[in-house]
C-alpha cells in the first residue's frame, strides 16, 4: 500500500482539464431569433395593454 507513487499536482490536474466547444452558428441564429421574438412580442402585445393596467 505504501509503495505507490503518487502523481505530482501537475500531473494529476491534466485530465481535469475543461475545454469548451463551440456553439454552431445555426444554433446562435436559433438564440438570436428567439430573443428578437421576445422583443417583438414585448413591443407588440406588452406595452400597448399596460395603459389599461395603470
Amino acid at each position: 500500500m505504501g509503495d505507490e507513487q503518487h502523481p505530482s499536482p501537475e500531473e494529476e490536474g491534466r485530465h481535469h482539464t475543461y475545454e469548451t466547444a463551440r456553439i454552431p452558428w445555426w444554433l446562435r441564429g436559433i438564440w438570436l431569433g428567439f430573443w428578437v421574438f421576445v422583443a417583438v412580442y414585448f413591443v407588440v402585445n406588452l406595452i400597448p395593454s399596460a395603459k389599461h393596467y395603470f
